[in-house]
């Protein structure tokens, strides 16, 4: 410290009191002001445009003033060293303090409130934090919270930018746990819903204790937790920014009205996985007993006018007749009743991001009366009379060529791994034309074989 010191007259350097990819940050005390101050100084960068992004972005920096963000009083260059002139904070950050013990969803919710109106206040003067996690989120010894080295990661520029993703022994230059999709993906192209991602993990974290890895539980599976905030953490961990609070602003809103309205009871928080989607066992019984009572009601109808074509007055049984109402009933109930809570099975799926189970038996009620319907408009294209044997691979590839269409889009969508049902679309229609092509062609083909 001694070589730094000398470069600093005006500072007393007392002590390192962190490392990190951005740099070393040292507690000094100004005795002109009599308070104490942290100097942080940021790592060298070979970057040519780096003396000058410094300048300009740390100008800007300093003009951030809010409670809730680390103030910049000073910054410059004393010899070789780049440095910021900062708020002393005397206390610990947010990791040290997860780590001596859990947070209560209340202290959470007070906590993820003034990072949301922090995160506010840069975003409003059009500076990205990028690199949101608890070891920038500091605790002073009152308890009042305070965010470090916003817009830090801009000046060091994409040079540097890989390492903030690496972890060194002793100091942690940053996570991928915590970063957005695109921030990953493509860093340049980046925006305040990145930073509402990494906040997301932040307070999935402070409730569950856990990261947001995988197929991740509710919080309220595994905390005594308001099922109401589960959605507000699943939509700032949208894969899509589209779909993720548009705003800090938005996002606080929405955890304001937690307050005016009665809480929801946790679900179970014992550690297991989400339970299945509502109607998805429902619907999945209702379309499985539709179809064997409709395939029954088209066979007993063609029955019927074939008797009543022999016997043009045939003797009426009531029993008969009560139990045909019944199932001609059950005929036109099933099939959409089926569908339709398949469909609400589905889409209960999509919104828990595929965490729910229930996705087969929701599937099968949502596309199984669809597909039988296209494959009845096949067989309706189909040139008539021809070979049973023929009709039937037809018949049967059709199935297989609309299952192919529909089934994987479908599950890929429930499982909120697609924007839209578009895809599904397009293939059905492709299918559907390629099988009105051959409808077309196919009497001419078997002409020329020599088919009757």
């Amino acid at each position: 410290m001694q070589d730094l010191a000398a470069h600093f007259p005006d500072l007393e350097i007392l002590e390192m009191v962190g490392a990190g990819g951005m740099g070393v940050v040292y507690k000094a005390r100004q005795p002109k002001l009599d308070r104490s101050i942290a100097l942080k100084i940021l790592h060298a960068s070979d970057d040519p445009a780096f003396e000058e992004r410094f300048h300009r972005e740390a100008r800007v920096l300093a003009r951030l003033n809010h409670p809730n963000i680390v103030a910049v009083f000073d910054f410059g260059t004393a010899g070789p060293f780049h440095y910021l002139v900062m708020e002393y904070v005397d206390g610990v950050n947010l990791r040290q303090a997860m780590q001596t013990g859990r947070f209560s969803p209340a202290e959470a919710l007070t906590l993820v409130q003034e990072m949301c109106a922090a995160l506010k206040a840069a975003h409003d003067e059009g500076i990205l934090h990028r690199d949101i996690k608890p070891e920038n989120i500091l605790l002073d010894s009152r308890g009042s919270l305070k965010i470090a080295d916003f817009g830090i990661a801009k000046i060091l520029g994409p040079k540097n930018r890989d390492d903030l993703t690496l972890t060194r022994q002793h100091s942690v230059l940053g996570s991928p746990q915590y970063m957005a999709p695109e921030q990953i993906e493509s860093p340049d192209d980046v925006d305040q819903r990145a930073d509402i991602y990494s906040l997301g993990v932040v307070f999935y974290e402070l409730l569950t204790g856990e990261l947001p890895m995988g197929r991740f539980a509710a919080p309220s599976k595994k905390n005594d937790v308001d099922a109401r905030i589960d959605e507000i953490v699943f939509r700032t961990l949208e894969k899509e920014r589209e779909a993720r609070f548009q705003s800090a602003e938005e996002m606080s809103h929405s955890m304001d009205t937690l307050s005016e309205i009665p809480a929801l009871p946790p679900a179970s928080f014992d550690g297991s996985e989400p339970g299945v989607a509502r109607f998805a066992t429902l619907s999945s019984i209702l379309t499985g007993i539709s179809v064997p009572i409709v395939i029954f009601c088209l066979t007993a109808f063609w029955s019927v006018r074939v008797v009543s074509s022999n016997d043009p007055e045939p003797e009426v049984n009531s029993v008969l007749l009560i139990l045909s109402i019944l199932l001609v009933i059950l005929t036109i109930v099933t099939p959409p009743a089926g569908f339709f809570l398949g469909s609400h099975a589905l889409r209960e799926i999509r919104n828990s991001n595929g965490r729910k189970g229930g996705l087969s038996r929701g599937t099968f009620a949502f596309l199984t009366w669809p597909i039988f319907i296209s494959v009845a408009l096949v067989s309706a294209f189909l040139p008539g009379p021809m070979d049973m044997m023929l009709g039937a691979l037809i018949l049967l590839a059709g199935f297989m060529a609309f299952c192919w269409a529909l089934v994987p889009p479908v599950r890929r969508w429930a499982r909120n791994e697609a924007k839209s049902l578009g895809s599904a679309l397009g293939r059905y229609l492709l299918v559907m034309g390629i099988f009105f092509l051959l409808a077309l062609t196919l009497p001419v083909l078997l002409k020329s074989m020599g088919v009757p």
